[in-house]
């Protein structure tokens, strides 16, 4: 497996960005840009493990940091959901001009989820597969509910809070009234919804799964839900990580069930 370190530049600040690839002598065939989640990074144990399992098909993978988290340059001020929209679809353009147009798959986690959900609402965008894994479709009340860590009043008040675990984030309040005016249901209510594998434990105790299962009822045609049962939401137990790309390998390489 082939590992790059990259820094693809934005409008107002640089993406910091790792690209997985097979050996040189291994057609590629494929691209999935994979979206970590909320205070994680581009060096997710899950798009590592996504990777290795991707690269022996010749298929890589390119995943970035999200402002303010891993190693970008933005601090917590740029962390918007335009601006973490606007990463993706820069990351997007850079396949497109690097890879010949291969095909674009999405791989995304909790609020990269959430991310990808609304970028694909909003622009209309189209991907050969997009796969969720515990997504945080009500990802304000996530925030307001068990991220936050203090009163909201006090963080209205101040204007900002300290959030993160290996980077410290100073988040804005308006990234939390961002949150209330980006509802994942209000989107998808009347829209023409593509084909979204979702990838959840049964014990999720961050992203209510009911949640999940009421966004699924909006198009069960097309939205399929692969339960892991027992899992929480980082699916830490023993065998659940791996259950999880495993269903991912069969979505990407057409051979689910």
């Amino acid at each position: 497996m082939v590992e790059k370190l990259i820094e693809i530049n934005s409008k107002e600040y640089q993406i910091s960005t790792k690209i997985y690839l097979p050996e040189e002598n291994v057609q590629l065939k494929e691209m999935i840009i994979a979206c970590h989640g909320f205070a994680g990074d581009k060096e997710s144990s899950a798009i590592k493990m996504l990777a290795e399992e991707m690269i022996k098909n010749g298929i890589g993978v390119i995943c970035f940091d999200f402002p303010g988290h891993g190693e970008s340059n933005a601090d917590g001020s740029k962390l918007t959901i335009d601006n973490c929209m606007q990463d993706i679809n820069t990351v997007e353009n850079y396949i497109k001009q690097e890879y010949d147009n291969l095909p674009i798959s999405i791989f995304a986690t909790s609020f990269g989820a959430y991310i990808a959900l609304i970028n694909i609402a909003r622009n209309n965008k189209k991907y050969k597969n997009i796969i969720l894994r515990s997504p945080a479709i009500r990802m304000a009340n996530i925030y307001r509910y068990n991220l936050l860590r203090e009163p909201e009043e006090e963080y209205k008040n101040r204007g900002y809070t300290k959030l993160g675990f290996e980077r410290e984030l100073i988040i804005p309040y308006s990234f939390m009234q961002e949150l209330d005016n980006n509802d994942i249901f209000t989107m998808y209510k009347n829209m023409i919804i593509p084909k979204i594998d979702i990838i959840q434990g049964d014990k999720d105790d961050v992203a209510p799964i009911n949640d999940t299962k009421e966004f699924v009822s909006l198009n069960p045609q097309k939205i399929k839900l692969y339960i892991i049962e027992g899992a929480d939401h980082r699916m830490k137990g023993e065998g659940e990580l791996d259950k999880a790309i495993n269903y991912s390998k069969e979505i990407i390489l057409g051979k689910e069930g």
